[in-house]
């Protein structure tokens, strides 16, 4: 089980893994001109660690494997509250290996998963999405979206695009 003081390394491990997958992805790629060549390069020069918080309990109903939805529908219908809209990679509580996940995040990098809500002790590496205009509609995510992840990877990115909320990795 992992414990506050066992979750650095469980963060490091999924940035371990990040990098790995940005070495793989290298060889099949060939996008010179894009300044990330892929969402693990943009989510190891952009990315934070965000801190597991407990799980709200207004969340109850949100629908398993819809994490894009959930999360921007969460995000949607809380925004005066001040959460973002959140996208990386995370491990989830009992999980062995980082899948592609998307969450809500407060200001303080404290997260909203209305996902994974049944147990804490999840490991979330990822951005906060200020920019409400690119948060998903149709179900999709927005790094593993080829439209979507296109703006964010072929330039720099927009200044407010991006909150620089949650710890550096």
């Amino acid at each position: 089980m992992r414990t506050p003081s066992t979750q650095p390394a469980w963060e490091d491990a999924v940035i371990d893994y990040l990098r790995h997958l940005a070495r793989l992805s290298e060889v099949g790629y060939n996008i010179d001109e894009w300044v990330y060549p892929t969402e693990y390069h943009f989510l190891l020069a952009r990315g934070r660690r965000f801190t597991p918080a407990e799980p709200p309990t207004d969340v109850e109903g949100m629908k398993p494997k819809l994490c894009y939805s959930n999360a921007a529908q969460y995000v949607r219908k809380h925004q005066k509250t001040g959460l973002l809209y959140a996208e990386g990679y995370a491990l989830p509580p009992q999980g062995v290996l980082p899948v592609a996940h998307a969450w809500c995040v407060h200001p303080d990098g404290a997260v909203v998963d209305p996902t994974w809500t049944d147990e804490p002790g999840g490991v979330y590496i990822g951005v906060a999405v200020r920019d409400a205009a690119r948060w998903p509609k149709n179900g999709d995510g927005i790094l593993h979206n080829p439209g979507a992840a296109r703006g964010l990877l072929t330039a720099e990115v927009p200044a407010g695009v991006l909150a620089p909320w949650g710890r550096p990795l």
